[in-house]
């Protein structure tokens, strides 16, 4: 029987898609969609999901706080984040890390609220889902010195081959999204062809991030067949290894296999 496509990083509870949700699922499985991972960065968002799954059993669940919101996040928050945790409905610990683009003068902040969210991960025993853009070297160093026990994913992936081989020596998979497609883009492109198939995820981080031949409009899920297909083009094996292989690295990851 054959393998579906995954998308290991999906914001579908996000307001983007208020009311059409179930037709954006149903596009995705359309298109050959088999497992879906929703990220949830608020607990709004959380709660949403949580009905989505119980309509949806290929639908897994990951909360966490975003880099971009560490100013907001008070202890209360936190302890919100782990009654939700302790409800035992969500599989992987994100999106969480260090975005040193858009804020970059609360660099401490975004540290703290990282590692004490990789406290949690290890306390209900998950993976993580890691944002990392402008702050290679010091999600790096909070991953290695103060290290989460699952590891986990390293979201839309963006940063070098050489980077992602040390992410991988501390256990963590890489997921590629939409940018593997864009004609310029070179080192995500050297980094799908490159990285240990048994090491590789495919993602959209929809609504944004869409690929080629859609770059401009929102992104779907239904939209993962295009980065997972230039992935196998790339890397020069059929579609179907491809997603075989994405699809048992996930599994791993969240301990189905």
């Amino acid at each position: 029987m054959s393998t579906g496509y995954l998308d290991s990083h999906c914001h579908i509870a996000d307001a983007a898609y208020e009311n059409e949700t179930e037709e954006v699922i149903q596009r995705a499985k359309d298109a050959g969609v088999e497992r879906f991972l929703i990220m949830c960065v608020t607990l709004d968002e959380a709660r949403k999901a949580i009905e989505i799954k119980k309509m949806h059993p290929e639908v897994d669940l990951a909360v966490g706080f975003h880099p971009e919101n560490a100013n907001e996040t008070t202890d209360e928050g936190l302890n919100a984040l782990e009654e939700l945790l302790k409800t035992g409905q969500f599989c992987v610990l994100g999106e969480i890390g260090l975005d040193y683009y858009w804020v970059s003068d609360n660099k401490e902040k975004q540290k703290e609220l990282f590692m004490k969210q990789i406290d949690l991960a290890n306390k209900y025993d998950l993976p993580i889902s890691i944002h990392m853009r402008d702050a290679t070297q010091d999600t790096y160093q909070i991953l290695k010195e103060h290290p989460c026990h699952r590891a986990g994913i390293m979201h839309c992936y963006s940063s070098s081959y050489e980077m992602a081989v040390e992410f991988m020596k501390l256990g963590y998979y890489i997921s590629l999204g939409g940018p593997v497609t864009f004609k310029n883009s070179v080192t995500p492109k050297e980094v799908a062809a490159k990285v240990p198939l048994d090491r590789l995820l495919t993602e959209t981080d929809c609504p944004y991030m869409t690929p080629v031949p859609f770059r401009g409009k929102r992104n779907e899920p239904m939209y993962v067949t295009y980065t997972a297909d230039t992935i196998a083009e790339l890397r020069n094996i059929s579609k179907e290894e491809l997603k075989g292989a994405v699809m048992e690295n996930y599994k791993r990851l969240i301990h189905q296999n």
